[in-house]
């Protein structure tokens, strides 16, 4: 619960005293790492900065991509000897993938949206994509019977506004929890859909395939009690804990889930390496 740990005590990193402001993507993933750094120092972890890893790549000698993809920051916490079934049940993980984002604030005389909240949103629809497909999952791919995942994915957003404002509204559900976090809510993202269409498109080639299906995604938020206040700004963390990747093609659809309880599961025998050689391959 580390990723978790750090974010409750991030605001101090982003507005305390003497801190550097938050401008930019790359002044956010500092941030929440250095958030991140006391986590695992206030947990006496041994070489903390060892098992913190920016810019980490997607790809592994046991599934590579053949090219250059990486998350924002990786947090292995192997070898800690504390993970147990009950622990895991809390979205306790060894591996941990977090993609980062800051969304900054363009207004329009129109609409309370900002004016690059299509952008924003393949910027966001794209990191989903990341750490669903992407994360390495050997034994799903080795055909291992009763695979289950050892590895989180975590979706961090700063941004000077609303949350809300930087999605496009059409996407109701999304819209709905950046603006009033749930606890957890589910999402279902059909790419093939007119309305997504465009967006696919701006993803990348031939995404319109896909669809993307979020069971269950767990809300951490801190946001400004006075929005009006000098500097604010709003935080929120997702952690997707059990989703489903569907890719449409001339033969039958292929499919791979991870469900709550860590089983991984495919529709076919090589879905999930077929679905993830396409997204490595294609993402924007």
């Amino acid at each position: 619960m580390l990723i978790e740990s750090a974010f409750s005590v991030l605001p101090e990193a982003v507005s305390g005293w003497g801190f550097q402001k938050v401008r930019y993507e790359a002044n956010a993933v500092s941030c929440f790492s250095f958030s991140l750094l006391n986590a695992l120092h206030a947990k006496n972890v041994n070489d903390p900065i060892q098992r913190l890893q920016l810019e980490h790549g997607y790809d592994t000698k046991q599934l590579p991509l053949g090219n250059r993809r990486v998350c924002d920051i990786y947090l292995d916490y192997g070898g800690s000897r504390i993970g147990t079934k009950a622990l895991a049940n809390y979205g306790w993980r060894y591996r941990n993938f977090l993609e980062a984002k800051f969304f900054r604030y363009s207004p329009s005389n129109a609409t309370t949206q900002s004016t690059n909240a299509s952008n924003s949103t393949v910027d966001l629809l794209c990191d989903l994509l990341r750490l669903t497909c992407l994360t390495p999952e050997p034994n799903l791919a080795s055909g291992q019977p009763n695979a289950a995942t050892s590895s989180a994915r975590y979706f961090l957003l700063l941004s000077d506004q609303e949350p809300h404002r930087f999605i496009n509204q059409y996407l109701h559900d999304l819209h709905a929890s950046f603006k009033a976090p749930p606890t957890y809510f589910s999402l279902d993202i059909d790419f093939s859909t007119p309305r997504l269409s465009k967006i696919a498109i701006k993803m990348g080639v031939g995404f319109g395939s896909l669809a993307l299906r979020l069971h269950r995604v767990t809300c951490f938020s801190h946001y400004p009690i006075d929005p009006m206040a000098p500097d604010p700004v709003w935080m929120l963390l997702l952690r997707i804990d059990a989703f489903e990747v569907s890719m449409a093609g001339p033969g039958p659809t292929l499919a791979f889930r991870c469900q709550a309880d860590r089983r991984l599961m495919e529709s076919t025998p090589g879905a999930y390496s077929t679905i993830r050689t396409f997204v490595g391959t294609n993402l924007r």
